[in-house]
């Protein structure tokens, strides 16, 4: 609940009262940053709109957009393209079925949408799958894991960020000493100057020091471990990112991380090459996918730290042999 809504206009007299009542309206006006499923949304859409835009598509048909076809791979951890009679080729929500040699091999699929009506497909002839990577997982876990964390820091800093404004916080023992310092406190976190409304307000409250937590060295660190939880995602997925441990590490530990980020980004981005090759054989196009240009600098990145590593080695092993004759 915010502070704005726990206030009780009918203690608040004159001036004070209709003060309260415009920063009031201005402060429900913000997004409430210190809510936390807010944030979870708000990140959750921010994170998938990140992994839409890992891979690049060449000659996909008109009638599949690239937007649609990834938000069924990253949603489902597969995703199915097929010639449907009225519209064409078309991506689809596939679900995969019936006994197969090995476990996710499924040979059969069907789908069923709104303004499509449910086919049942052979997998490999009628239909073919996309998948998010060789085990077919879903990336929804990992954003949703995520983007928890990152809106519980969020809400942590905002609130963090608030505090550091107040250096001493008061206990009361009336009610309306109580809603005039509320009063007092939305007009704070607006970041204005203001004044309490109650002659007696000093008498009355037992103030706290509250600077004595250090609530504005508290805010940098949290924005710190909000920054290192958004680069824990990215790398999860491939993606380097600046880092201010990365001027400390050795060569070893950056060319070690560049591979693992490969890893992750060949799993993905092997899957649906393969899956498009397929395409092209039963449906005679010639569709291609790379990874976008942003993120193509990982793979310069590992082909860099890789050929280091190689000339590296040839070095040592000339030097072995000199030292030998």
């Amino acid at each position: 609940m915010a502070l704005s809504d726990m206030i009780d206009f009918l203690k608040l007299r004159g001036k004070q009262k209709s003060n309260t009542l415009a920063n009031k309206a201005k402060y429900d006006m913000m997004e409430d940053t210190t809510d936390v499923f807010k944030g979870y949304l708000y990140y959750k859409n921010f994170l998938f709109e990140k992994l839409i835009k890992i891979f690049k598509y060449e000659n996909l048909p008109s009638t599949i957009p690239q937007e649609a076809l990834e938000d069924y791979i990253l949603h489902f951890g597969f995703a199915g393209i097929t010639n449907n009679e009225k519209f064409g080729m078309v991506a689809v929500p596939a679900t995969k079925y019936g006994v197969g040699l090995y476990p996710r091999f499924e040979p059969l699929a069907q789908y069923c949408t709104p303004l499509m009506q449910g086919k049942n497909l052979v997998v490999g002839k009628d239909i073919v799958i996309v998948k998010n990577n060789a085990y077919q997982l879903s990336c929804v876990p990992l954003v949703e894991r995520y983007a928890r964390q990152l809106a519980d820091a969020d809400s942590s800093i905002t609130i963090a960020l608030e505090n550091a404004r107040i250096n001493l916080v008061p206990n009361f023992d009336d009610e309306e000493s109580a809603e005039s310092y509320k009063a007092y406190m939305i007009a704070n976190r607006l970041g204005q100057v203001d004044t309490v409304m109650d002659s007696s307000f000093i008498q009355k409250g037992n103030f706290v020091d509250f600077q004595k937590n250090n609530q504005s060295t508290l805010g940098l660190s949290l924005v710190e471990t909000r920054n290192e939880i958004l680069r824990s995602f990215l790398l999860e997925i491939g993606i380097t990112v600046a880092s201010d441990k990365r001027e400390r590490m050795v060569v070893d530990e950056v060319n070690i991380n560049s591979q693992l980020l490969m890893f992750n980004l060949h799993d993905m981005l092997d899957a649906r090459k393969e899956a498009m090759d397929m395409v092209n054989k039963i449906y005679g196009t010639n569709i291609s996918v790379d990874l976008s240009e942003e993120y193509k600098f990982v793979k310069s990145l590992v082909d860099y730290t890789t050929a280091d590593k190689v000339a590296k080695e040839n070095r040592g092993e000339r030097n072995a042999e000199t030292q030998n004759t």
